[in-house]
């Protein structure tokens, strides 16, 4: 155990008493204390062991007066950890070892200190402080909340230790050697040690030790280091030992602790002082009573703009490029910090870049922008960050490394590709373990799915056999790459979804050849759509896959076509648009779409239609629904040609093309169409298909438009029925059919049940799909004119004013809906009685429609009809049925004369005609 050491007998003992307890590291002197008393010894007794004296013991300062004591604690400590019964030769070598501690009675005790002396170095000239921070960054940033955050932790006496946990280069290091700076005005020892192996903590306890001894030596000049016994693990023992047992104030930070072994048994504890951690890390193991936890992520945008500006204007000639450049523009500056997704280790290389290749920033945007370049060649090591050890790729290639020693053999990078194709945030969970993307993983590793040697994290050659993984590698996987904080796993308090930093994602792209980037889009393409075809899934989670969606889209180039069609999921992006209210965004998409299918699929294929068709739809719901109802009765008898007249196409373009032509005006011929599609879909797709149920909406909604307000009413009421027994009554779509029966309720003169209607509609909605829904902000809209017409006007104006919020928040302050409710709580505040501002406010809110769609938009049209009916309740009829009558006009030229608007105007004005002729 100790035959080669030499010197003093107490320290030989603590040495030795010292390496036994760090078998047990997670073990408090407290508990270890009692597992000792409860030993049962050969005598048959026990014998007390007191937790205070155990790290006297340890750190040299006492020696058991009794060798039961030291027994005890062996004895504890071998059952603890499985090891061997202390045979008759471990007794004996405890015994001589505690003997000739016992027995020493030089007047000097530990490394020359007189008897019972406790090391204090606190010395008048200040601290004590081993070893060197990293210097400041150039344009440091404090990050205030950050600092404050780790100071209240630091001074808070519940508190042992602060762990800075986050991706390599976020800055954990500076903040870590701001907080030692600091820590210099209270703390009496301080040591930084770098973590990255055992060894350099080793070394930094050791010297901290000798430091610790050198600062407490007598005037004889003794020398710790001088002993050929103090080898770095005897000293950091006892560095140990004492940091368990002192009263002096000590701060110690392992700064960037990679693996997590490697700091087994060294873990600094003692109630005197507190511990820093830095490390990318997130292991359980780390998470420890009386730690707490920082996540640090990358700088604001704010902070990334100054931290850029700040960096490059040490260069002491900005304008020296070869073209004599001005100095930086400040929204180049923005620009180049979003790009990098304001990452601190990427803006300091490429500060350094700039200043030493002298490139202009435009140029450097250019190259940012160019997915062929690689992050070798835009954050190049001949231009290193301040003081980072390794560059953006070496960083990013460390921590894959890691990761994939702590998951399935290339699943961790498998899964790192399926991500590095879809939105940097709120990827949700269920798209990355569900049989999809385990499928992926699959094929992944399978031989022929050989991962690219070409880029900055490129695959090593071993890979994992063939065969099914199991449906746990998935998730291993993630939380692997969660560990190293190359991903964020966020869950289960909120909504269990992925976020990674977008240089991550290119990093792994650029390492895929072009075969390997077509499997993967391919594979993250299955995953989306087989997330987003779930029952239960909901409308937050369709907003995230539809962000994926198109974050796809941009990496996929043709690999989502095929000779047999497109991908599937390319048909949801159109309605799923249209759905939100965004129907120029549904065009816009829609016809890439089309446009792409054209140079791909035959004229009859039924994608082709499909996307064609959506373009028509979205032209119609943009206010040109005669036009699209045309285009749509060709595509309709195109389809009935190529694929029947009762395939599921076929049917959703009819139900399109009626559901048009009711919006032109054609009521009568509408209700007819959607009556003969609703009977033919049922008996092909079977009654609760959501084909058959919007055509069922749609008969209903036609006979009340047709005049029958009865009729309409008992048909919503009917299918809400069917609704609330299929699908239940907080499903969204019976809410929405909810919402419809409303309106005819109070068509039919209920107006109070149909407040009270729209009000249990307008709670469900919100509580299922969100307050900023388009489904809610339009029955809260409709909620709002019903309390008008029931005479509520100050409730009508509240809900207007909140539907108006939220539509601009949702959607924009030009978007039809939010213009749709502006417009109307316009009007009903000049119902309400304040006239002149109300006029006053649709001419401005007229002029801004026709500014963004034009004079011909309907939307133009029903203001300027708002605006006459407001004219003439203040009492200026002539203006206002003059007014009126040049509105009409444009109605019927634009919609025709039986459009229920049109329809609206006309009976107003004969109102208006008649009171005027009469007198009253």
């Amino acid at each position: 155990m100790a035959e080669h050491r030499t010197g003093d007998p107490r320290l030989v003992f603590a040495a030795e008493l010292t390496r036994l307890r760090r078998r047990l590291p997670d073990v408090s002197d407290e508990a270890l204390a009692r597992r000792a008393s409860a030993v049962v010894l050969p005598s048959g007794r026990r014998f007390a062991v007191n937790a205070r004296r155990l790290g006297e013991w340890t750190s040299g300062q006492s020696v058991p007066r009794q060798f039961e004591a030291v027994m005890a604690l062996v004895r504890a400590i071998e059952e603890a950890t499985g090891g061997a019964t202390a045979d008759r030769t471990t007794v004996a070598r405890w015994q001589g070892l505690w003997r000739a501690a016992r027995e020493h009675r030089s007047s000097l005790s530990v490394n020359g200190l007189p008897e019972q002396t406790t090391v204090q170095p606190y010395r008048k000239g200040g601290p004590i402080i081993i070893g060197r921070p990293p210097s400041d960054a150039a344009a440091l940033r404090r990050r205030d909340e950050f600092a404050e955050r780790i100071d209240e932790y630091l001074a808070d006496d519940s508190v042992r230790g602060v762990l800075l946990t986050g991706a390599g280069g976020v800055g954990k290091s500076q903040l870590a050697a701001a907080a030692f700076h600091r820590a210099k005005q209270r703390t009496e020892l301080l040591l930084w040690a770098p973590a990255g192996n055992r060894a350099s903590i080793l070394d930094g306890y050791a010297r901290a030790w000798r430091a610790l001894s050198r600062a407490s030596v007598t005037g004889d000049g003794a020398n710790p280091a001088a002993d050929p016994g103090s080898d770095d693990e005897t000293q950091s023992d006892l560095f140990l030992a004492w940091l368990r047992s002192t009263g002096t104030s000590w701060l110690v930070v392992l700064d960037d602790v990679d693996d997590i072994a490697e700091v087994a048994g060294l873990w600094p504890v003692g109630e005197a002082g507190r511990t820093v951690v830095t490390t990318r890390r997130r292991d359980a193991t780390l998470l420890r009573p009386g730690v707490r936890v920082i996540p640090v992520g990358v700088f604001t945008a704010e902070e990334a703009t100054e931290y850029l500006t700040d960096r490059l204007s040490l260069d002491p000639d900005p304008t020296a490029g070869p073209h004599g450049l001005p100095e930086h523009r400040p929204e180049d500056l923005a620009t180049l910090a979003a790009v990098l997704g304001r990452f601190p280790l990427a803006l300091s290389q490429a500060a350094a870049f700039l200043i030493d290749s002298g490139m202009d920033l435009p140029s450097y945007l250019g190259l940012l922008t160019d997915e062929r370049e690689s992050l070798a060649a835009l954050f190049p090591s001949s231009s290193p960050a301040d003081e980072h050890g390794g560059t953006v790729t070496s960083t990013l290639q460390l921590a894959l490394r890691r990761a994939e020693s702590l998951a399935p053999p290339g699943t961790a990078r498998a899964m790192l590709e399926l991500i590095s194709v879809l939105a940097p945030d709120g990827v949700p969970e269920a798209v990355l373990l569900g049989p999809a993307a385990r499928a992926w993983l699959d094929r992944a590793l399978s031989p022929q799915g050989e991962l690219s040697e070409r880029g900055d994290l490129a695959e090593p050659d071993s890979f994992a056999e063939r065969g099914t993984l199991p449906a746990r590698s998935n998730l291993l996987a993630l939380r692997a790459l969660h560990r190293l904080s190359l991903l964020t796993h966020r869950g289960p308090s909120g909504p269990a979804v992925v976020d990674v930093h977008s240089l991550v994602q290119r990093a792994v792209r650029y390492g895929m050849t072009v075969d390997r980037r077509a499997r993967v889009v391919v594979g993250a393409a299955d995953a989306l759509e087989e997330a987003w075809s779930a029952p239960d899934c909901s409308p937050e989670t369709t907003t995230a896959l539809y962000r994926c969606a198109e974050a796809l889209l941009t990496h996929a180039d043709d690999h989502l076509w095929h000779d047999g069609g497109m991908h599937r999921l390319l048909r949801r992006l159109g309605p799923h648009l249209a759905g939100l209210g965004r129907h120029d965004a549904a065009r816009t998409m829609t016809m890439h779409l089309a446009d792409r299918a054209r140079r791909r699929l035959p004229a009859g294929h039924r994608d082709l239609l499909t996307l064609r068709a959506q373009v028509a739809q979205a032209e119609g719901d943009l206010g040109n629904a005669a036009a699209a109802a045309r285009l749509l009765a060709d595509l309709r008898r195109e389809a009935e040609d190529s694929l029947g007249p009762t395939d599921p196409d076929t049917l959703s373009i009819r139900l399109h093309e009626a559901r048009l032509r009711m919006e032109s005006g054609l009521i009568t011929a509408a209700l007819a169409d959607f009556i003969t599609l609703a009977a033919e879909a049922r008996a092909v797709l079977g009654v609760d298909d959501s084909l058959v149920t919007a055509a069922e909406e749609h008969v209903a909604l036609c006979r009340g438009l047709s005049g029958d307000a009865d009729g309409a009413r008992e048909a919503y009421a009917a299918l809400a029925r069917h609704l609330e027994r299929s699908l239940g009554p907080r499903h969204p779509s019976t809410l929405r059919v909810l919402a419809d029966l409303s309106r005819w309720i109070g068509e039919t003169g209920d107006v109070h049940s149909a407040v009270a209607t729209f009000q249990k509609a307008v709670d469900g909605l919100a509580s299922v799909l969100g307050r900023l829904h388009h489904d809610t902000l339009i029955a809260r809209h409709n909620l709002a004119y019903w309390h008008g017409i029931a005479g509520e006007h100050d409730l009508a104006i509240e809900q207007f004013l909140t539907a108006a919020d939220d539509a601009e928040l949702a959607l924009g302050s030009e978007h039809p809906t939010t213009l749709t409710c502006h417009t109307n709580l316009a009007f009903w505040r000049g119902v309400a009685g304040d006239t002149a501002a109300a006029v006053e406010q649709l001419e401005r809110l007229r002029r801004t429609v026709e500014q963004v769609f034009g004079a011909d938009h309907p939307r133009s049209l029903r203001i300027r009809q708002q605006r006459a009916e407001l004219l003439y309740r203040s009492g200026d009829h002539v203006t206002a049925m003059d007014q009126l009558a040049t509105v009409l006009a444009d109605m019927v030229r634009l919609q025709g004369a039986h459009h229920p608007r049109t329809r609206e105007a006309e009976h107003l004005l004969a109102d208006w005609s008649r009171e005027q002729s009469t007198g009253r």
